[in-house]
C-alpha cells in the first residue's frame, strides 16, 4: 500500500525557518551605523562568489559544493537587504525619505535581491540548483552595474515620484522583472538540454515546468503594474497613457508573455518553441529597462538619475 505523508506543522515551521532568518539578519544588520554602500559592495561580492560556486556545480556534483552555493547566495541576500533597510534608514536621517527603489542604483540592487529571492524559493521547491549557473550570475551582474555605473547618492525625489503609488507600481514590477529573469534562466537550461540531451541536467520536462511557474506567477503582477502605473500616470501627469518609451516597451514586454502563456494553455505549445518565446521576451525585459531608461529619453528618464 503506497504511504501517503502528511506534513506536519513542526515539518512546515522548519521550512520557513530559514526564510525567517535571512529577513531577521538582513533588517539587523540594516539597523547598524554602517553606510548602506558597504553592505550593497559586500552583497556584490557575495554574489560573485555565488556566481562561481553555482557555475562549478555544472561540474562537480557534490552535494557540499550544492550546500555552499546556496548558503552564498543566501548571504549576498542578507548583505542586500541590509543595504536596502539601511539605505531606507538614511533617507529619513537626511530629511528625503523614501524606499530602496527610487532611481537607477537601488532599482538595479532591488531587482538583483528580488530575483535572487525568487530563485532560492524556486530552488528548495525543486530541490534544483543547475539554473542557478544562470540566474545567480545574472544577479551578481545586476548589483555590480549598479555599483560602478549608477550613482549612489541620496537626492531628493522629483515631485512626480512622491506619491503612495511608488510603493505598489515599483515593487509589481520588479516582481514582474524578477520572475521573467529566473524562467529565462529555465528557459536558456531547456535549449541547451534540447541540444545537448547527454548533459547531466534535469529533464526537459522539469525544465519547463519551471519556466512556465516562474512567468505564469508574476505575469499577473506585471498586468497590475502596467495598470498601476497608468493610474499613476494620470495623476501625476493627467493622462493614462502618453506613449511614453517606458509605457510602450512594458506592454510589449506584457504582449511577449501574454503571447507565450495563450500558445501554451490554448495552443498546447510546450517545449523548444515556448522557451525561445521566453529568450526574446527576457530581451524585451532587458531593453524595457536599461534602454530606456539610459538611452531614450521620456517621462521615465528620472531613472538614470
Amino acid at each position: 500500500m503506497k504511504e501517503v505523508y502528511v506534513e506536519s506543522s513542526a515539518d512546515r515551521y522548519y521550512r520557513f525557518l530559514p526564510w525567517v532568518f535571512l529577513v531577521v539578519s538582513g533588517f539587523t544588520l540594516g539597523l547598524l551605523k554602517v553606510d548602506n554602500t558597504f553592505w550593497y559592495k559586500s552583497a556584490t561580492l557575495a554574489y560573485a562568489l555565488s556566481s562561481l560556486v553555482y557555475i562549478s556545480t555544472l561540474l562537480l556534483r557534490d552535494r557540499m559544493v550544492n550546500i555552499i552555493a546556496s548558503l552564498s547566495l543566501g548571504l549576498g541576500l542578507v548583505l542586500n537587504l541590509a543595504g536596502m533597510v539601511r539605505r531606507t534608514i538614511q533617507t529619513y536621517e537626511l530629511g528625503v525619505p523614501h524606499p530602496p527603489w527610487s532611481n537607477l542604483f537601488e532599482a538595479l540592487t532591488f531587482w538583483s535581491f528580488v530575483v535572487g529571492f525568487i530563485y532560492l524559493f524556486l530552488e528548495r521547491k525543486y530541490g534544483i540548483r543547475l539554473i542557478g549557473a544562470v540566474v545567480v550570475p545574472l544577479v551578481f551582474g545586476l548589483s555590480a552595474f549598479a555599483i560602478f555605473y549608477a550613482s549612489k547618492d541620496i537626492v531628493p525625489l522629483m515631485p512626480a515620484l512622491r506619491s503612495y503609488w511608488l510603493y505598489v507600481h515599483v515593487v509589481t514590477a520588479f516582481v514582474g522583472y524578477a520572475g521573467f529573469t529566473v524562467g529565462f534562466g529555465g528557459a536558456v537550461f531547456y535549449l541547451i538540454k534540447e541540444r545537448f540531451p547527454q548533459l547531466p541536467l534535469p529533464s526537459r520536462e522539469v525544465l519547463d515546468e519551471i519556466t512556465y511557474k516562474s512567468i505564469v506567477l508574476v505575469f499577473p503582477l506585471w498586468t497590475a503594474s502596467i495598470i498601476l502605473g497608468a493610474a499613476w500616470a494620470n495623476e501625476a501627469w493627467g493622462g493614462y497613457w502618453s506613449w511614453d518609451p517606458k509605457e510602450v516597451w512594458s506592454l510589449i514586454v506584457w504582449l511577449f508573455f501574454g503571447a507565450y502563456l495563450h500558445a501554451r494553455q490554448m495552443l498546447g505549445w510546450k517545449g523548444k518553441r515556448t522557451a525561445w518565446m521566453v529568450v526574446f521576451g527576457f530581451i524585451a525585459v532587458l531593453i524595457c529597462f536599461f534602454a530606456v531608461n539610459l538611452f531614450f529619453p521620456g517621462m521615465h528618464s528620472y531613472a538614470t538619475d
